[in-house]
């Protein structure tokens, strides 16, 4: 392709996706531009870094994301460069939402999977992110340290770095890795981080708690008293191999988890909803069996219907 042909092809992609609006399929036409032929990510580069030093210049704000500098450094290389995040777009399987503006001077990329959707991120230094259904959780484009959990549930598989943590955002709170196999849901103003492996530090400028292999870290409300309980270190994500397991958990919660993991909607009635229960629910493909057993497992009554299905006493 012609430099001239190329250079205006970079130009249009850059005003393109300069658009927050922009769309997922918009993306991954963007990602297969980009895998037609290496000089292309080097002309998007040049036209990237040139808008920026313009705007710079102009002083204006809310420009488009820019390329790296080094290329040499995984970690500043610019997220169209990474495999991480080219077979992310490139999958289509993921609803991608892409905001230019900078957080806390961090260069955001938002990707949420739908009820029943369960999908695997893996980051460029050796770690892994598996993301369970109805989650939303942002990744930083500059570097594969860093997360923000917004929704949700995930599970963090990190390589740890002591020169360089992992941290992980959730409403305020902030999680650091110590060589770590944790587990992490968000509902609503319930935090809950079960760790597997190794072991994370919540909030390292303030509480600086320790939470341990075998540990739970619950936290509610303002979150100015977390309390830290015993969990099975086995039965942490066990989502992941379609297990649930409880220790006096609430119906109520115990719906959620199977709406999120089943894409479908299950509720439970207000006089059973705080009634408690232990033990390990195994997800079944046929979804008239799985109800069958947790009407005998649970000791409720199930009701399907074009909503969904509903526990009752």
């Amino acid at each position: 392709m012609p430099n001239s042909n190329r250079r205006d092809d970079a130009i249009a992609w850059h005003v393109r996706l300069s658009d927050r609006l922009a769309s997922a399929d918009r993306w991954e036409a963007f990602a297969d531009w980009l895998a037609s032929d290496p000089e292309n990510a080097a002309a998007y580069d040049e036209v990237a870094l040139e808008d920026r030093a313009l705007s710079e210049t102009l002083g204006l704000t809310g420009a488009p994301p820019s390329a790296a500098q080094n290329d040499n450094e995984q970690e500043h290389r610019p997220w169209y460069r990474r495999r991480t995040y080219l077979g992310l777009v490139a999958g289509g399987v993921l609803a991608i939402l892409v905001s230019p503006a900078l957080m806390r001077g961090r260069d955001l990329l938002t990707i949420e999977t739908k009820a029943g959707e369960m999908h695997e991120i893996a980051l460029a230094d050796g770690s892994r992110i598996v993301m369970n259904g109805a989650t939303r959780l942002a990744l930083d484009r500059r570097t594969d340290r860093f997360a923000r959990l917004d929704a949700g549930e995930a599970a963090f598989i990190i390589k740890h770095d002591p020169a360089h943590s992992f941290e992980l955002e959730i409403a305020g709170s902030t999680l650091r890795d110590i060589g770590t196999i944790f587990n992490v849901r968000q509902e609503h103003d319930k935090l809950e981080v079960s760790v597997a492996e190794g072991a994370v530090q919540f909030n390292p400028e303030a509480e600086a708690l320790t939470v341990s292999a075998g540990q739970k870290l619950s936290v509610s409300g303002d979150r100015t008293h977390p309390q830290v309980t015993k969990a099975d270190p086995t039965a942490v994500a066990g989502w992941r191999r379609g297990q649930l397991s409880y220790q006096e958990a609430r119906l109520s919660a115990i719906a959620l988890d199977l709406t999120r993991l089943l894409g479908t909607q299950v509720s439970v009635s207000e006089d059973i909803a705080d009634r408690r229960f232990t033990g390990l629910i195994q997800i079944e493909h046929d979804r008239e069996l799985l109800f069958r057993r947790l009407e005998a497992l649970l000791g409720v009554n199930v009701r399907h219907s074009a909503k969904g299905w509903q526990l009752t006493a």
